[in-house]
């Protein structure tokens, strides 16, 4: 059921364990997708998180949102930086509402994106590098204009742990954008970075999956 109580519509699967504070495991779709997308994956998610899958803020068809617009035509203002930045300051107020409204644990907070929401994930957790822990970024990149500017003390970084991978034959976010970002990461110490390609385009592949989860469990 989509609820609409907080900043941003979403929806939700509880833990199992009904102990107080269970890390969130936040899911942020791609473009042109829904709050449905990546909620998916909840039915293999360890039952200790608290998974909430956000709806897009622009609308755009039915059941079809966005987070920001995206010009396919010209890849060098491929994102609307300032539309980006915009929702990644609504994102992260959300986080923090979430937190207080479901009772949250403020220092684990997950994030799992697939493209659009890859790109955003990266984002947020540089931003509120004190409670993200874990990122998911599926077949998205690291965009250095969404980087925030102020200094962070490179030990910040220390327990942040990301995820990342993408398909070879990616047409949408050709793969030297993943590793542009790659390097631009490991150069400022962020160094805990599981990188896999895989034989697919812009998806998520069955191996790519696997892989996820098995990476989820261990972490």
């Amino acid at each position: 059921m989509l609820l609409n109580k907080l900043s941003i519509k979403h929806i939700i699967k509880k833990p199992i364990n009904k102990k107080n504070y269970p890390p969130l495991f936040l899911m942020i779709h791609g473009y042109g997708s829904n709050e449905k997308d990546l909620f998916s994956l909840h039915k293999d998610i360890p039952e200790k998180f608290f998974i909430i899958s956000i709806q897009g803020i622009y609308p755009m068809s039915k059941e079809k949102y966005s987070w920001y617009n995206i010009n396919f035509q010209d890849q060098k203002k491929f994102i609307n930086i300032s539309q980006a930045k915009d929702t990644i300051e609504k994102i992260s107020s959300f986080i923090d509402e979430a937190i207080e409204e479901y009772k949250l644990n403020k220092n684990k907070v997950w994030l799992c994106g697939f493209s659009q929401g890859a790109i955003l994930s990266y984002a947020i957790a540089l931003k509120k590098v004190n409670q993200v822990k874990r990122v998911i970024a599926l077949s998205g990149y690291f965009e250095e204009n969404l980087f925030p500017k102020e200094e962070i003390c490179e030990d910040s970084y220390a327990d942040l742990k990301f995820f990342i991978s993408h398909g070879k034959y990616d047409t949408i976010i050709p793969i030297h954008w993943v590793k542009k970002g790659l390097s631009f990461l490991k150069n400022r110490q962020i160094l805990s970075l599981h990188y896999k390609e895989y034989d697919s385009g812009h998806v998520l592949c069955d191996s790519n999956y696997q892989d996820l989860i098995n990476w989820i469990k261990k972490h």
